[in-house]
């Protein structure tokens, strides 16, 4: 019975390794009471509104931004029954996306 157990446990930490190499950078941010929505704007990025989590926190999937130096703008917004959309003052953000390195001494073997 511990074996079974151990090799279940085993199996579990193996799967959540394997979670958390696949994971994608992501921008997040803490969260925030009535945030809705999050408008991104910056070189490079076309202006986009991105949807709150549930707790008014953001994640945003970083994966498909171009290779170099990215930056960008992040602005929290609220909707308020009386004065209607009101954003908080933009945040910058700026990060390096790596480029791929080409393989080195390709050669045929017999």
């Amino acid at each position: 019975m511990k074996k079974i157990l151990l090799i279940v446990l085993a199996m579990v930490f193996m799967a959540l390794m394997a979670n958390s190499v696949l994971a994608a950078p992501f921008l997040v941010c803490d969260s925030q009471t009535g945030v809705i929505v999050y408008k991104l704007t910056g070189p490079g990025w076309t202006p986009t509104s991105i949807p709150a989590e549930t707790d008014g926190s953001l994640k945003l999937d970083l994966a498909t931004s171009t290779i170099g130096l990215n930056s960008l703008t992040v602005a929290a917004c609220i909707k308020d029954p009386i004065w209607g959309e009101a954003c908080s003052a933009p945040v910058p953000f700026g990060f390096t996306r790596p480029a791929a390195l080409p393989p080195e001494n390709l050669t045929l073997v017999p």
